[in-house]
């Protein structure tokens, strides 16, 4: 025989013993994992979760081909009726998953089948999840919409985050209900495990107003947090249609404290988007500190997009406590890229209390960038003794 023909016999024999071995370990593979899942099949084959052919029923998966990365798709069968073992396995699938698209599948197969009768298998199947994902939070969140009392209750005898977004699913769902619940509950409870702040998220996707009023109603009960619950809402209403909707939006709250937090987060919002706009809107709202801030955002913004830009028009207003506002607000932005001329329009504000928030925030910027140079200036600063050393105190804890 020459030896070009024994090569060939050779590689011939090498391939047809690797193909037996390779159809013996993938018996061996799907019989191992036919005892973990405790399942048989076809054929009285175990399944592989990695690549299974359930027979076709409620709640079914179809087989999913992983090779490649690509892989099938669920049934669309009724909803709502997995029983035990198909939720248990839903779980392992999930677990199994090799690729986030893979995983987001499975898990929405999971959401189209909650009820509030298994939903606590469910969560056994999920609760694996980091508490901040956001499969995690889109399950609870569901789970109050259809659930609502039940769920929040769960969600006080677990370890995870899940109570607030279980109130906020309930919130959207059913506003009147869960407002109810939420103002049965002692102030401690209220003020507990993000309650609040699962309520103002619920009723936000449904009634803005209904929102506000919530706030309002926090404020007259002493909560210190209220002004942030309407910043949060403002954010908001933000992304639920244009700037310029949410500052229609903003002008029309009572005027006071709420008022002002929601026009300085639309400000911010609206400025980033078109900061000329944004002044021009502030220009229109009433003297007082909402106007005031407004302005100090939306310079701030400007400074930021088109410095020169907004100097020229600083340079032409009038003194007035609005031109303060407005240039403490582009003096704390300049400084971030250069402090010597953030401190330079600081002194330019008239007011004392105002000028002196300036150059503490322009100062504390000015010793993060050049330290030497900031001690140099401080004791020529305009900062009395007390201010300079509160000055080094804040710049001590924030390093």
């Amino acid at each position: 025989m020459k030896p070009s023909h024994l090569i060939h016999l050779v590689w011939a024999i090498v391939a047809v013993a690797a193909f037996l071995i390779g159809s013996r370990h993938q018996d061996s593979g799907d019989s191992d994992e036919s005892q973990v899942n405790g399942e048989s099949g076809v054929n009285g084959r175990g399944l592989s979760s990695r690549s299974r052919v359930d027979s076709e029923g409620p709640g079914s998966r179809r087989g999913v081909a992983r090779e490649g990365g690509n892989f099938g798709s669920f049934d669309e069968s009724p909803t709502g009726n997995l029983s035990e073992s198909e939720i248990r396995q839903l779980g392992l699938d999930l677990k199994a998953a090799r690729s986030p698209l893979e995983r987001r599948e499975i898990f929405d197969h999971i959401l189209r089948n909650l009820t509030a009768e298994n939903a606590k298998l469910l969560r056994e199947q999920i609760v694996h999840l980091d508490s901040n994902s956001s499969e995690f939070r889109d399950f609870h969140y569901q789970w109050g919409a259809i659930a609502g009392q039940e769920a929040v209750l769960h969600g006080a005898e677990t370890e995870e985050r899940d109570m607030a977004t279980t109130l906020a699913g309930w919130a959207s769902a059913n506003p009147e209900a869960a407002l109810a619940y939420f103002n049965g509950l002692e102030p401690d409870q209220q003020n507990g495990s993000g309650l609040k702040w699962g309520a103002i998220s619920g009723l936000a996707q449904v009634d803005p107003n209904l929102a506000v009023q919530f706030a309002m109603d926090r404020q007259q009960a002493g909560d210190r947090e209220a002004t942030r619950l309407v910043d949060y809402l403002a954010r908001e209403v933000i992304k639920s249609g244009d700037p310029a909707n949410a500052a229609s939006w903003a002008t029309t709250l009572p005027a006071g404290d709420l008022q002002d937090a929601a026009v300085r987060r639309v400000a911010e919002e609206y400025a980033e988007e078109n900061p000329i706009a944004a002044i021009d809107w502030a220009n229109s709202l009433p003297e007082g500190n909402g106007k005031n801030r407004a302005l100090e955002e939306s310079f701030s913004e400007w400074a930021r997009e088109n410095p020169q830009a907004a100097a020229d028009r600083l340079s032409a207003l009038p003194d007035s406590p609005e031109r303060d506002a407005a240039t403490y607000g582009y003096a704390r932005r300049v400084a971030w890229e250069d402090p010597v001329a953030g401190i330079e329009w600081a002194n330019t504000i008239a007011d004392d209390g105002t000028r002196t928030r300036a150059l503490m925030d322009t100062g504390r910027t000015y010793f993060r960038r050049d330290a030497e140079a900031a001690k140099n200036w401080l004791p020529n600063s305009g900062l009395n003794e007390k201010q300079q050393k509160d000055l080094l105190s804040l710049i001590r804890r924030r390093g």
